[in-house]
């Protein structure tokens, strides 16, 4: 079997890696298609090999398809329908997250070896740990492994870069052992300086991509910069920066004889977020934020709070906390009264109204330099509006995941202090009238 290509340097590294999770590329032009296919090709010899492929639509799967058919050519893989099968009986499954089951599709599967292509293309961590479910193996001589590529972009772009604990600007390889699971990962970074190949057949391409107009992203497909949120359709990117570079994320905000106010967001069940701020003269400052974990309920929640050492003033929670549900005899307005925890219902609003509210607003906040409020800064910079694969467009409305519970806490405060602020301008419209009765 006569295979006609020849790793490069760094394709090489990727390709002899045997951690767990294997993350390679992080800008354009690094040769990770290449890299990819090739590490598919170790147990092609093997009847039980079984691996799958994915793909971001149909028509990125359909360019990978042509050059997996020339190169597997030689090596008999021959496609049929979307798997790749091999004289041995050894297969490559393909597909692509455009299908709406794309997530579930594969449960119950064995794919001994899974390659994602452009990885921060998933938005969702949990939606990537979906797929992962399916990378398994019975076969004593096939260990199971992920080879993930990606560049530093796309709504994916936070939670792929915590995952694999990667710096600003990536120079070496990272090792990354999941302190829960024992599970390895690595990232092997690689730019266009690495793909010698492509620059001797296309020299122009260096120049097409320095001649971006964005500086973030050339950066990150000139340099593999992970510096950027890097997601277009993210709401409240433009705010966050400008935040850092106005130094409002600070540690010591925290005043211990100011009261704290809190919003909460509910989950579906009954998980929920929590903010907690304290009021300045011109201003206010996220100190604290909490999210309730699966197994966790209203309950917990009070407890939480009740734990916290904070004097609180007001506790505010969206319209459905004063909704009974059917099985239930009390509100959750109730339940948390009964138990010392009064709550200020919001009335029901507008999200697109709330969100613009927010970027109004965006410039009085600061916040502490804890983990928790940390937490919360990387939940609303990954906030984003859904994306329409099917027509490769932002929708009007946002994602509903993760990331929405932190900031619908933010939209709730922004539109409490409108609210607020609405209600004393028309109490002091009253009191001139009245001042202007008695005058009369």
């Amino acid at each position: 079997m006569l295979i006609q290509w020849k790793p490069q340097p760094k394709q090489e590294i990727a390709l002899a890696r045997t951690e767990d999770e294997i993350l390679y590329g992080g800008a354009r032009g690094g040769g990770k298609t290449d890299a990819g296919q090739a590490w598919l090709m170790y147990d092609i010899d093997k009847p039980k090999y079984r691996a799958l492929v994915i793909r971001k639509n149909y028509t990125d799967l359909s360019d990978w398809l042509d050059r997996a058919q020339q190169f597997y050519y030689n090596a008999g893989g021959k496609l049929v329908g979307d798997t790749i099968v091999f004289p041995s009986g050894a297969r490559i499954k393909t597909g692509h997250l455009a299908d709406k089951d794309a997530y579930q599709k594969y449960q119950g599967h064995e794919y001994q070896k899974m390659l994602i292509e452009e990885l921060t293309h998933i938005s969702r961590e949990s939606d990537y740990e979906k797929l992962r479910a399916s990378n398994r193996s019975t076969v004593p001589d096939i260990p199971s492994q992920t080879f993930c590529t990606t560049n530093p972009d796309g709504p994916g772009h936070e939670w792929v870069k915590d995952r694999w604990n990667i710096p600003d600007r990536p120079k070496d390889i990272i090792r990354v052992e999941d302190e829960d699971s024992g599970l390895t990962r690595v990232f092997i970074p690689s730019t266009l300086d690495d793909n010698k190949v492509l620059l001797e057949n296309d020299p122009k391409y260096v120049k097409q991509i320095e001649a971006i107009k964005d500086p973030e992203l050339r950066r990150a497909w000139r340099e593999g910069s992970w510096e950027g949120f890097g997601v277009e359709g993210a709401y409240y990117r433009v705010q966050i920066d400008r935040a850092r570079a106005e130094n409002r994320i600070q540690k010591g905000l925290f005043d211990p004889t100011q009261p704290v106010y809190t919003w909460c967001d509910i989950g579906k069940g009954e998980n929920y977020a929590m903010l907690f701020l304290q009021k300045r003269i011109n201003s206010w400052a996220i100190i604290d934020y909490e999210e309730l974990k699966d197994n966790e309920g209203l309950h917990d929640g009070i407890k939480l709070l009740k734990n916290k050492p904070y004097i609180y003033a007001e506790h505010y929670a969206p319209h459905d906390m004063a909704v009974k549900d059917f099985s239930a005899k009390k509100s959750r307005k109730e339940i948390a009264y009964d138990h010392g925890i009064e709550y200020s219902i919001l009335p029901q609003s507008s999200v697109h109204e709330g969100i613009d509210i927010v970027k109004f607003r965006f410039g009085s906040l600061w916040f502490e330099d804890n983990e928790n409020v940390n937490k919360f800064i990387k939940r609303i910079s990954r906030y984003t509006k859904e994306w329409d694969e099917s027509r490769g467009i932002w929708k009007v409305a946002p994602r509903h995941d993760e990331n929405s519970h932190g900031a619908d806490c933010l939209r709730y405060w922004a539109v409490t202090d409108i609210q607020d602020y609405n209600e004393l301008m028309a109490l002091q419209v009253s009191q001139n009238r009245q001042r202007d009765r008695g005058f009369r």
